[in-house]
């Protein structure tokens, strides 16, 4: 748990009294801004949905200015339609955290620190300029003494306590919002403590590079996808030092015919061999963090989030993906119920929601399967389980996000992507995984 890792404490006295000055005064003066619009869009006759449209801007707006934990906070949020109304959702989906970058003599005083040695005596060349700066970490390329180009990630200071700090208030809010009964029901204190553990994993650098070799080695008899590799003797926890990647954002690849459409179904596979075959799947696959390098292949960057399934959550994976091309809405219903965290089979609540999920899945079949896009699909089943009130998994919930995300940038390439299709040899070289026996608890 992040509270249990970082100690607020080493932040001095002052730093708390400016950070919750801080917090109260951009809650309050965007609160207002909030009220003020709302009221003039009330006098306006403005519709439901262009009221919540500005909630959501408002919300955004307030945690870009509340800085690097609130940003994480919201990135996190926007992929929990689970969890949160899709207003929300929709609005956080733009935060960046793209920020100023922090002084180069930070950098060389960790490099030092947790390297034993200055800069110039461990890399040839390293610019002084970030060629990536977050509200987390700035990114700089360098050459070390054998030539190799490398790029080096360093951990802003002070942002783990800050973070620290953040999320102790987000927790007390959270112990304040569970009374309120249409709310206790999503868990928000278990919902901040998910958003906390994503948030770590992002600050520690050396949770990333265990992922990135976990990758690797599940990617070794995969030589068309590709991930950096990590020089551990020059990585630490508020560093990491891999190999450079030179390629193309994936969504300015040529569209239509020709490699657009090759590279389009090699990151579909790619992502379903991660579900399927691995359980190890990348919880933060956007357009940014795929590279199509010179020679077509592709490399993912950014492994600090990860999604695990063991091989029983992995198997009820398969049966609801084959339940689906069944139009089996009770099958699908049952499954996720069994996946749930909090709620059981029986009464009202399991057969309103099973009554939902079957308008649901009836409206698609209307269309052959080929032409469903399954990522508006899951996005609008996890709406689904938020009104219902099941919580799931992150899991679950990164798993399907992943599907979404990947299918839309897939169709950017190539329109034709039909992602059922490209499943289907995983239903038949995994039959194993379809038996009972891999029921989930």
């Amino acid at each position: 748990m992040i509270a249990q890792a970082m100690d607020v404490a080493s932040l001095s006295s002052f730093r708390i009294l400016q950070r919750s000055l801080a917090i109260v005064a951009l809650v309050v003066g965007q609160g207002l801004r909030w009220l003020v619009g709302h009221l003039v869009l009330l006098v306006a006759f403005a519709g439901q949905a262009r009221r919540q449209a500005w909630f959501g801007q408002c919300l955004l707006d307030l945690f870009r200015h509340l800085g690097a934990t609130f940003i994480k906070v919201g990135q996190i949020m926007s992929t929990r339609p689970d969890l949160v109304p899709e207003h929300i959702t929709h609005a956080l989906a733009h935060l960046q955290d793209d920020v100023g970058p922090f002084s180069y003599d930070a950098v060389a005083r960790t490099i030092a620190e947790d390297l034993g040695r200055p800069i110039e005596r461990i890399f040839s060349e390293f610019s002084v300029r970030p060629i990536a700066s977050a509200s987390v970490a700035q990114v700089h390329k360098a050459r070390l003494p054998d030539g190799r180009v490398v790029a080096v990630k360093v951990r802003r200071p002070d942002v783990v306590e800050i973070c620290a700090f953040d999320l102790a208030v987000m927790r007390k809010v959270a112990r304040l919002l569970a009374k309120i009964p249409s709310l206790a029901a999503v868990s928000p204190e278990s919902s901040i403590e998910q958003f906390g553990r994503a948030i770590h994993a992002q600050l520690d650098f050396r949770i990333e590079a265990r992922n990135n070799r976990r990758f690797r080695e599940n990617f070794h008899n995969e030589p068309e996808v590709v991930f950096p590799e990590v020089l551990g003797e020059l990585s630490s926890e508020r560093i990491l030092c891999m190999s450079h990647i030179e390629g193309t954002k994936i969504l300015d690849t040529p569209k239509g015919r020709g490699d657009g459409k090759r590279i389009a179904r090699l990151g579909l596979r790619a992502l379903l061999k991660m579900i399927f075959e691995d359980g190890f799947v990348h919880a933060d696959l956007h357009p940014g963090n795929i590279f199509v390098l010179p020679d077509q292949r592709i490399a993912m960057v950014d492994l600090g989030l990860v999604g695990e399934l063991d091989p029983p959550h992995r198997a009820s994976f398969l049966r609801f993906f084959a339940a689906w091309a069944n139009r089996d809405a009770d099958t699908m219903a049952h499954l996720l119920y069994a996946l749930a965290l909090n709620p059981s089979e029986g009464g009202t609540a399991f057969e309103d929601f099973r009554v939902a999920l079957g308008d649901l899945v009836q409206r698609t079949s209307v269309h052959r399967m080929a032409e469903v896009h399954p990522g508006k699909v899951l996005l609008d089943m996890l709406g689904l389980l938020r009104r219902h009130r099941v919580r799931m998994a992150p899991a679950f919930t990164i798993v399907n996000i992943a599907i979404a995300v990947t299918e839309g940038i897939g169709r950017q390439l190539d329109p034709e992507l039909d992602i059922m299709a490209e499943a289907l040899p995983f239903f038949v070289t995994h039959p194993a995984l379809l038996q009972p026996s891999a029921t989930a608890g």
